[in-house]
Parts: structure tokens; C-alpha cells; sequence
């Protein structure tokens, strides 16, 4: 088949690309020879004064092409030895085409003969020396097994001049580079990927792996996020890039001290707010950490403590910190206010939840133990309230403004939604939870994660494994935020958090208060209305760690499983002291119903069995019992059909071997949680 064509304005309409070539023939040449290649048989383009003309072989397209087309299946599926003849005959009837030579290339060279397969690429080149695949294969040939970079890098820089756009090739030249363990090397191919497409998720992943290398954790951290959130759902880079996302994330905080981020942010408040600001660590606070007012406790300073044992606690100060940093900017606007609540509104909470009370009545729970858990599950659907839309707003200031904390705040935030997808799924909590609470919970949570993903690339939302309508209406939430989000005004943030308190059925149950008019009434000594409590988060306790104690599903979740977000020990065979929760009232919850289940379980069967189960556990703890990992699941053989976490089987052991033996030493000090299970079994 022969095509002729005149260089004219009309080719130039056909083909509008090649207007600009001009005068120059070779590069009119070299577009038509691409465009009119088909598989491997590339056409012969002359140009002769102004007439082109494209000779096609359809003889031989029509002829090997089927044929061609089995050889590269063979190939795919590493059938070489089978391929290999049937590609030399086609080399024999149609020795010109440059794909033939190329493929046979690859052949040789993963059949391990590399001389021969360099022979057979340079006759691809000399049939068609733009045969990109061929220069890059070349050049791995001369990387990988003669390890003479120098060469290699020759046909390189060859293939990027033939094809300077081809991101993907350039890209895969620096990953051979990387695997030879020339990262210098590589990171050039890397960056001029990046530079001609810099949404490419493996090159992302790449340049991550390059600053990691390099210890520059914060770079390799926020490529990492890149190449997450530009990797499809079923791209393998997706599940590589989380790890190394956590991995850097983790390196990057055991290497670099971000409190002193806090430290030069600390000078600032205070300048701004005109009061100091003490940071101390205090680890017997039932949180990671807080912030004191120093209006709320008649004081000349602000207060801050954290835990110093709890990770990525460095964020959690930074969080408090503008906390009362967005306090200061509406205390300056005049559009501070208090969160208050009062007893009534409590009570017409707990009167919501009687159908819920009434099955922990039923469930042999004492009045004062239920009375607790409501105002418990109350209390912490007040401050989620509060503090989920003025978090957002928190951690993206963070999260813009300080580049070298983001790993922290990432692995802060990821352990928080961890426990908020655990407290979401958990049945129990579903059973116990007013419906309306347990909807409001997960909403909330729900828009945190959509925020997480917003930040970081990590999508979590799905799951929760919430109803379609709490997802709409938490992707509703999220957009009136985001209106609010650009241009954030100081005090603006109540305004979401009484629009989401209504949208959520909550607003009747707590009161925005003007603070100007709240402190003066309190200067002039006029009392508050009978019942009345301030329950502000900045303005009195405030919590930036939302597990601490806040949401009511986090309280009920800690029923069946490890505390939430509170400081939880390490394993008891590694401690110097007992294993305690003294000081986290959700992990004191969660051994107590442990326990409770066990005194149940014991009270119905015999000695013998009683001893059989615990001894096991305590044969079985002697490889190490983990109440921190939440993951691990156990089964006894004296107990089948039940499944145990680390925790439940450490409390199910301290109660076995009380009733067996009350003065053994098991490590672990759980004595008010089995006093409190035994007296609401109605035991001793």
C-alpha cells in the first residue's frame, strides 16, 4: 500500500501537530513513520521537495501479524523456549522489522545470554534506531549484568531524547537504577518523570523511596501521601505506598524533635494572649492531654499537660495549643463562647435513653454502674459536639502551617480513626447507644475521616461500614465546612458546631454563651441558673484527644475490648509493676465486664474446668499476652467456641486464679475491677 501526500496547508490540517515542524523534513518524517506504524511494522516515509510518500507493507501485516501476535502471548506467559523458533522464522521471512529483533532481545536476555541479547537489540536500533524499548533494554542489560553505568546510561539518555514524554519508561529506567542500588543515579530519571507528569503514583513511591534513602523522612512522608492519593483502588503501588507512609511516618518521628515547633509557637501565644503558657508532663492525667484556662481555675497562666508515654504526643500539644490560639482570635473579635449544659438538659437526655438503660437493667447492671454510663455517654457526646467541627479547622492549620509535624499528626489522626472504626462496628455499642447518639457518633467520625483522607490520600471512610444515609449526611456536614473552610473568621467555628448540633438532634441538650457576658456576670457575683455547668472545650478541661473521654461509643466500645485512646500499658511480663488502669476510667470499664464475663462463666461450671481454663491462659501468657494489641485473637482449647483478645484473656486469668488462689501473684492488678464485677453479679 502506497500513500502520497503533498506538504500543503491541507496535510497540515489533517495533521495540525506538524505545522510547526516547517522546513524540516526529518521531524515531518519521524511523525508520519509513528503515525502510520502498526504493531511492529513500521512504513517507509521519503519526502521528496513537497510530495510524501508512506509505503506500507500490508502483505507481511496481513500475513505475521497473527502470527507475531503468538510469539508475544508465548512471551507473557514465559513460554521462551517455545517462542523462540517461531520468532526466528519470522525474523528469516522479514529480517527489517525492528520489533522482531527487540523481542528476541528480551528473550535472550531473560533466558540469561546477554551478549547475544545485546546483538540482537543493536539490530533492532540499526532497523529503527528510535525503538525506545530497545534503547531502554540495552540499557539495563549494560546496568544490570556488566554493571557499566557509563554505557548504560548512554542508551539511556538515547531513549529520553527519542521519546522525552514517555514518563513511564523514564520512570522504569530509574527503578532498575534504584534496584542496583544507584539511587543517586536514579533519582534523576525519577525527577524528570515527576516533572513531565507529577501525579504518576510510581513515581511518587519512588521519589519517597529516594528521600528516604536519603533520611530526609519529611520528603519521602510527603511523597508517600502523593502517591496514595493518586493510586487507584486496585493498583498494588496503593498498598506499598500506605506502608511506606507508615513507615517513614514513624522514622521521621523518632528522629526529629517536634516539640520544639511547640516551643516557638508557645512564645508566640503567649505574646498574644498576654498570659504565660506552662507545658508540663504529668503521666497520671486520664488523658494524653489537656488544656487548663486560666480564667477557669483563677490562675495568671494556661496549663497544658501531656503524657509523655503516649504516642505522637507532640501532636496532641501542638493541638491544644491552637486551641487556645483560635480562643485568643475570638476573645479579640468578641465572638468567644462557652459550651455550657445544665441538669435538665441531662436529664432529658437520659430520659432518650431509657430504652437503652432498661437493657442494662435487665442485664443485671447496678443502678449506680448505669447511672455512671449515661452520664458518661452523655458527657462525651457533649465534648465530640463541641470539638468535631473545631478540630478540623485545628488540624488543618496544623497541617498547613507545619510541614515537619505532618508524619506526627498523621500517625495521631490514624490511630484515632482506627479506634473510632473499631467503636463504629462494634455491636455492642449499637445495643447500648440511643440511636441518635450513635448516629451522631459516627457521622462526626465519618466527616474526621473524610478530612484524613482530604490530608493525607488515605481513604478510611468505607470502613465504618455505615448506612448510606449517615454517609450522605456526613459528605454534608463536610461541604458546609468547606464553605466555612476558606476563609475561615475567629469564632466563626461555633456556628458549625451549633448548625451540626441541630442537624444531629443534639442542640437541645447544651447552650452557645457569649463569654463577655458570662465572665461578667460571674465578676459581678450574680450566680448562674440552678444546675448550671460550664462545659467548654477550651474554656475548661479541653481534651484534645478526642478518644480520651469523649465519644459514647469510644465508652461502650471499651466494653469489649482495649481502652480507647487511653494510656495503655505494655505487656505485663514487661513491666516492674502490676499491670494497671487506675488512671483510665474506660480501661477500668473494659476489665470490669471482663471480669464479669469470666464470674459468670466460672460460676456455672466446675472446679476442675475453672482450673483447666486458667491455667491455660497462664501457660499460654508465658509467650506473651499483649493487652495493647488490638488485632491478635486467641482460642483455648479448654474453652472452643470462643474467641479472646490479648486483654479479655489477662482479666479472665487475674479472676480464675483469684477464685483458685487470692494471694498469687499474677502481675497484674485488677482487684477494684473484680470488686466492682462481683458486685454487680451480686456476689461477694
Amino acid at each position: 500500500m502506497t500513500i502520497i501526500h503533498q506538504v500543503n496547508d491541507f496535510l497540515y490540517s489533517l495533521f495540525p501537530e506538524t505545522e510547526v515542524f516547517g522546513q524540516n523534513p526529518d521531524r515531518l518524517t519521524e511523525y508520519l513513520t509513528d503515525f502510520y506504524t502498526y504493531g511492529p511494522f513500521r512504513p517507509k516515509v521519503t519526502i521528496d521537495k513537497d510530495i510524501v510518500t508512506v509505503q506500507i507493507d500490508t502483505q507481511a501485516i496481513s500475513s505475521q501479524q497473527g502470527e507475531y501476535n503468538k510469539v508475544l502471548k508465548m512471551c507473557q506467559e514465559g513460554q521462551f523456549q517455545q517462542a523462540l523458533p517461531r520468532l526466528r522464522k519470522l525474523i528469516e521471512q522479514n529480517p527489517t522489522v525492528s520489533e522482531y529483533h527487540r523481542v528476541l532481545g528480551q528473550i535472550l536476555s531473560e533466558t540469561g545470554t546477554s551478549d547475544d541479547a545485546i546483538d540482537a537489540l543493536i539490530d533492532a536500533l540499526r532497523w529503527e534506531p528510535r525503538n525506545g524499548y530497545a534503547l531502554i533494554m540495552l540499557g539495563n542489560i549494560y546496568a544490570r549484568t556488566k554493571n557499566d553505568i557509563t554505557a548504560a546510561n548512554k542508551f539511556y539518555d538515547q531513549a529520553l531524547a527519542v521519546n522525552p514524554k514517555d514518563f513511564i519508561a523514564i520512570n522504569n529506567i530509574g527503578g532498575n537504577l534504584m534496584q542496583l542500588g544507584r539511587a543517586q543515579e536514579a533519582q534523576r530519571y525519577f525527577e524528570i518523570a515527576h516533572e513531565i507528569n507529577p501525579d504518576y503514583p510510581n513515581v511518587l513511591y519512588a521519589l519517597a523511596m529516594t528521600r528516604q534513602q536519603q533520611r530526609d523522612y519529611t520528603g519521602a512522608f510527603g511523597f508517600a501521601s502523593q502517591a496514595l492519593r493518586n493510586a487507584g483502588a486496585g493498583d498494588p503501588i496503593r498498598k506499598a505506598s500506605l506502608a511506606l507512609l507508615l513507615q517513614t511516618a514513624k522514622q521521621q518521628t523518632g528522629s526529629t524533635n517536634t516539640f520544639s515547633l511547640a516551643d516557638a509557637y508557645q512564645e508566640r501565644l503567649e505574646a498574644a494572649s498576654g498570659k504565660e503558657i506552662r507545658v508540663d508532663a504529668d503521666e497520671h492525667i486520664p488523658t494524653a492531654a489537656k488544656l487548663e484556662i486560666a480564667e477557669n481555675y483563677s490562675r495568671l497562666y494556661h496549663q497544658i499537660w501531656f503524657k509523655p508515654s503516649y504516642p505522637a504526643v507532640d501532636h496532641l500539644v501542638m493541638h491544644e495549643m491552637v486551641h487556645l490560639d483560635f480562643m485568643v482570635q475570638a476573645r479579640e473579635e468578641g465572638n468567644n463562647r462557652l459550651f455550657t449544659t445544665t441538669n435538665t438538659a441531662k436529664q432529658s437526655f437520659i430520659k432518650l435513653a431509657l430504652p437503652q438503660l432498661k437493657k442494662l437493667e435487665k442485664s443485671g447492671y447496678s443502678d449506680s454502674n448505669i447511672t455512671g454510663f449515661i452520664e458518661s455517654i452523655f458527657d462525651g457526646m457533649m465534648r465530640q459536639i463541641y470539638n468535631a467541627p473545631i478540630d478540623l479547622f485545628i488540624e488543618d492549620f496544623l497541617y498547613r502551617e507545619y510541614v515537619e509535624l505532618r508524619p506526627t499528626q498523621f500517625l495521631s489522626l490514624h490511630k484515632l480513626l482506627l479506634e473510632y472504626i473499631d467503636a463504629a462496628r462494634n455491636k455492642q455499642v449499637a445495643t447500648f447507644s440511643p440511636p441518635s447518639v450513635h448516629r451522631a457518633n459516627t457521622v462526626l467520625n465519618i466527616v474526621a475521616a473524610i478530612h484524613f483522607k482530604e490530608l493525607f490520600g488515605y481513604d478510611l471512610t468505607r470502613e465504618f461500614q455505615a448506612s448510606v444515609a449517615d454517609l450522605k449526611e456526613a459528605q454534608r456536614l463536610w461541604k458546609e465546612y468547606e464553605e466555612y473552610r476558606v476563609d475561615r473568621q475567629p469564632g466563626e467555628e461555633y456556628e458549625l458546631v451549633q448548625h451540626w448540633g441541630k442537624d444531629l438532634g443534639m442542640a437541645a441538650y447544651f447552650e452557645l454563651k457569649d463569654e463577655a457576658s458570662v465572665r461578667g456576670d460571674m465578676a459581678a457575683g450574680r450566680a448562674q441558673p440552678e444546675g448550671a455547668r460550664n462545659q467548654p472545650t477550651p474554656n475548661a478541661d479541653y481534651t484534645a484527644e478526642p478518644n480520651g473521654e469523649q465519644s459514647p461509643e469510644e465508652v461502650l466500645a471499651a466494653i469489649e475490648r482495649d481502652p480507647l485512646g487511653f494510656d495503655t500499658p505494655p505487656p505485663a511480663d514487661a513491666l516492674k509493676e502490676p499491670l494497671t488502669y487506675g488512671d483510665s476510667p474506660a480501661g477500668q470499664m473494659a476489665v470490669m465486664f471482663y471480669c464479669l464475663d469470666a464470674l459468670k462463666y466460672f460460676a456455672e461450671v466446675a472446679r476442675e474446668q475453672l482450673q483447666a481454663v486458667t491455667f491455660e491462659i497462664a501457660l499460654l501468657g508465658r509467650s506473651g499476652l499483649d493487652p495493647n494489641n488490638r488485632t491478635s485473637k486467641y482460642n483455648l482449647a479448654s474453652l472452643p467456641g470462643k474467641t479472646f483478645s490479648a486483654l479479655q484473656l489477662l482479666a479472665w486469668m487475674y479472676t480464675g486464679f483469684q477464685e483458685l488462689e487470692p494471694g498469687m501473684d499474677t502481675g497484674l492488678d485488677f482487684a477494684k475491677e473484680l470488686q466492682m464485677a462481683r458486685a454487680m453479679a451480686g456476689g461477694k
